[in-house]
């Protein structure tokens, strides 16, 4: 197949394909392990949408206006089958009292835990995301632009609400090296800390569904394979994601997804059984070998490089890498296209729109000589 462009007339053909299968039809087919005509795609996207949209990421954290239409924009530019509002994750933390400092073209840092001892752990108090006067900053960026984004939504986009996993939001506020070390040393203090936050992490999911999330977003980098054991995730994580997932589902009929960086071949075998609907693969994975060991079980998302690729590459470039994708892991279905990680913040335009347009153009190109 000859060079991969963005032109006007593929674009075009992308929105008539997009239209006549729907947003959340094609998506929900993939939850279901199933197919309907084409690959869904998710632009795993925050700062990169407010960039696309000329803006800073200091005039989009807490404007829930610039927040939802750079959202809204981004996900009709790049052909994506998903929204989610252009937030801060960070901000969850504010409101406990956990200190950070915020650049203003980048997301908050953690610069001092808040619970570095075991009785600050013991005394830890979280909000009720659901009383705002409890969590303002919380419910002026996150709320505010979740709110914000359902109330201008004008197609049937998937809306992403996004939450940290239990293991990830206890080392926020512990301290991630210290969370790792309580686990071995400690681990009943590691326990501690991980249920102080296993309520609260549903609650905060709860809330996101409440302002007009239709599917959850779930970022558990803590508990990679790089970091810790599928035997360890089993030990400290599994039970806390489960409670969650449960807590969720009782509130609302909602998908809910998981992603973690780095190598997670062997910990995602453990999500089927306790209703994870999709699990979303970094780069270090290889999509052909999580289709044969949980593609019956479990939808999967992924996983073009977003920095080698995505923000590096050429249109060329990510269309060939999203075909091999499809090609190892959405021929029958209960497939995602995505990028592995989210898509860096100087990630050119074209580049995404081409992840996006290869969606569909997978499926018109496949019979042609020369696909790849």
């Amino acid at each position: 197949m000859g060079s991969f462009n963005v032109s006007s007339a593929d674009v075009k053909m992308g929105v008539t394909m997009i239209n006549e299968t729907g947003h959340r039809s094609a998506v929900d087919a993939a939850f279901e392990l199933d197919f309907d005509g084409r690959t869904p795609v998710n632009n795993f996207s925050n700062i990169v949408a407010a960039h696309s949209a000329g803006h800073q990421f200091k005039d989009v954290r807490n404007n829930a206006k610039a927040s939802a239409e750079s959202s809204l924009r981004y996900a009709k530019l790049t052909h994506s089958d998903f929204v989610k509002p252009v937030i801060d994750s960070q901000a969850i933390f504010q409101d406990i009292g956990v200190k950070v400092t915020i650049p203003d073209d980048n997301y908050c840092r953690v610069s001092k835990p808040l619970a570095p001892t075991p009785e600050d752990v013991d005394a830890l108090a979280v909000y009720d995301p659901f009383a705002a006067e409890e969590c303002p900053l919380f419910t002026d960026s996150y709320v505010a632009n979740l709110e914000g984004l359902s109330s201008i939504l004008d197609e049937d986009f998937h809306v992403c609400g996004f939450s940290w996993g239990p293991l990830t939001m206890a080392g926020y506020i512990r301290g991630a090296d210290q969370l790792l070390m309580d686990s071995f040393l400690e681990p009943e203090l590691a326990d501690r800390m991980i249920s102080k936050v296993t309520r609260f992490t549903a609650d905060i999911q709860r809330k996101c569904i409440d302002c007009g999330a239709t599917v959850m977003w779930m970022s558990d980098p803590t508990a990679s394979q790089d970091l810790i054991s599928p035997d360890e995730y089993r030990r400290f994580e599994l039970g806390p994601v489960a409670e969650v997932i449960r807590r969720v589902k009782d509130f609302a009929d909602v998908p809910v997804m998981i992603h973690m960086c780095g190598e997670t071949t062997d910990t995602m075998k453990l999500l089927p059984d306790i209703g994870v609907d999709c699990f979303s693969c970094d780069t270090a994975v290889d999509l052909a070998v999580a289709k044969a060991n949980i593609g019956d079980r479990m939808a999967l998302m992924g996983n073009v490089a977003p920095v080698n690729t995505l923000m590096q590459g050429t249109p060329e470039d990510v269309r060939r890498e999203s075909y091999e994708c499809i090609e190892k892991a959405g021929l029958d279905g209960g497939f995602i296209l995505s990028s592995g990680c989210e898509i860096p913040r100087d990630t050119p335009d074209e580049n995404t729109i081409a992840m996006g347009l290869a969606g569909s153009r997978f499926w018109k190109d496949r019979d042609r000589p020369n696909m790849g």
